[in-house]
């Protein structure tokens, strides 16, 4: 994959993920950036958070993931939008310990 397919760098937000199939972020990227380009009219409108937020969504369902956000606070300077893979955690409670632990918030928090 060459970076004029690199869907995922040109939406205007963070993006992590909890993927335990991959290790890295290209590939766990990689079946959300085929979605994408199967769509070339989205590729203009990606720079518009509300526009990304939904494809992202919606290339997330067809990879059997889920995007959850979570919002900018004290511990994080901007928003995180985390794709899951569905059956990573039993419950969303669960999920969103893990998101809020000093852990995960000092390993993924931004400079």
């Amino acid at each position: 994959m060459n970076d004029a397919d690199d869907y995922l760098g040109k939406m205007p937000f963070f993006i992590v993920f909890l993927d335990p199939l991959h290790t890295d972020f290209q590939s766990s990227g990689k079946p959300l950036n085929e979605y994408i380009a199967r769509h070339p009219l989205m590729h203009d409108k990606l720079h518009r958070p509300a526009f990304a937020a939904k494809v992202l969504e919606m290339a997330a369902n067809s990879s059997n993931m889920r995007v959850f956000v979570r919002k900018a606070d004290a511990l994080i300077k901007h928003p995180l939008h985390y794709i899951v893979r569905n059956g990573v955690f039993r419950t969303e409670e669960q999920m969103w310990a893990f998101i809020n632990s000093p852990e995960n918030i000092a390993a993924v928090k931004q400079p």
